[in-house]
């Protein structure tokens, strides 16, 4: 069971209403590790993703603590510590009502890019965002969801590798092309464990096409800025490899490593990525909305809770289709994708993929009509 549960499910109301993509109780790594086993430094609350003006993201923080004995300006100066550790802009500590809160605090944390508010001040803080705390039809807003999906680590010790990386490495990662071929590979290397039968398996599978289309979107909206439109598919191909790669002299090694394992000759061009000519074909179609590509990151994750909940069609599923036309479409690509790249039964696509022609059709039939 969550802690500070009131707090964390007024945080996703919020985060929700405003079309940001929510994440709980992510775990923080130490960035190298000199021990064999692991210690974790800290955790998150809650740690959001939300668009960047200019393209990309930006990364807030919301700290929740119910207790009334905590110390405001304490909370603050911790805070920022876990911001420069997480690439955070912002952050937010919500207290009980029963801690003082100084004005002299909330200007010194404001330094910080923190704000200090009390938990009944939430709803005004929301307002004056152009969000809400009440009234979110989401899934993915729901907290007993939260539980049921933090709970699944624990069920299924031979998923750990997997639910590990997507409660604290993918997170710790700072480049999107990492975060990319991380995804795909910590899903490939659970594949065997993986039964579509079974309902917590589908709901991991619905949160690695979350952080796949997440780091797509972040790499998308760098590669339109470089080429905004690529004057051929070489051009294209060669700088998309590039920044999935981390750059040209990686790229460059990756494929000779890669000749070696197969044997081949220098002059060999041998593919280094699953299915790469599909990986492209996805991207090609993320740079014609590369700004819907979030909002297609939470509708994934979306329906992979609405999925373990049962809650079957969420008014925020609406909502998102409706709002990003390109949404459903890039939630249907990306899930075929990651679907044969982990070399996974097809069924886990298949749900996402039929739920996403359905949204599509809806939107399609609303729109019509009006």
């Amino acid at each position: 069971m969550l802690k500070d549960r009131a707090q964390k499910a007024t945080a996703l109301a919020l985060s929700i209403s405003k079309r940001w993509l929510p994440q709980l109780e992510v775990e923080i790594e130490a960035s190298h590790r000199i021990e064999k086993s692991k210690f974790l430094l800290t955790d998150i609350d809650v740690l959001v993703i939300a668009p960047s003006p200019i393209g990309g993201h930006v990364r807030m923080i919301f700290d929740c603590k119910s207790g009334a004995k905590e110390s405001a300006i304490g909370r603050a100066f911790w805070l920022r510590g876990v911001m420069t550790k997480a690439s955070a802009t912002h952050g937010f500590v919500v207290l009980n009502q029963k801690v003082a809160i100084e004005h002299d605090h909330r200007i010194s944390a404001s330094d910080l890019n923190v704000s200090l508010l009390h938990e009944t001040e939430f709803e005004n803080l929301a307002q004056c965002m152009g969000g809400t705390t009440r009234g979110v039809q989401s899934a993915a807003a729901n907290i007993d969801t939260w539980d049921e999906f933090c709970a699944i680590k624990s069920k299924y010790s031979n998923l750990r590798e997997y639910v590990e990386f997507s409660r604290s490495g993918f997170w710790m990662i700072k480049d999107a092309g990492e975060q990319c071929r991380k995804t795909v590979a910590k899903l490939r290397a659970v594949g065997m464990e993986m039964d579509p039968a079974k309902i917590e398996h589908m709901t991991l599978f619905g949160d690695a096409l979350c952080l796949f289309i997440l780091s797509l979107s972040e790499l998308a909206n760098r590669l339109f800025l470089v080429l905004l439109r690529p004057a051929s598919h070489e051009e294209f191909s060669s700088s998309l490899l590039a920044l999935l790669y981390g750059g040209y002299e990686n790229l460059d090694v990756a494929q000779k490593i890669r000749r070696l394992t197969l044997g081949g000759a220098p002059e060999d061009s041998v593919p280094i990525f699953p299915e790469t000519r599909k990986f492209e074909q996805l991207v090609r179609e993320i740079l014609q909305a590369p700004q819907q590509a979030l909002p297609a990151s939470l509708l994934a994750r979306e329906l992979s809770f609405a999925f373990l909940s049962g809650a079957g069609l969420t008014e925020l599923l609406g909502q998102i289709t409706s709002e990003s036309p390109y949404a459903s479409k890039f939630v249907l690509m990306a899930a075929e994708y990651l679907q044969k790249a982990a070399k996974l039964p097809p069924e886990f696509s298949a749900y996402y993929s039929d739920m996403s022609m359905n949204l599509s059709a809806i939107s399609s039939k609303m729109q019509k009509n009006h």
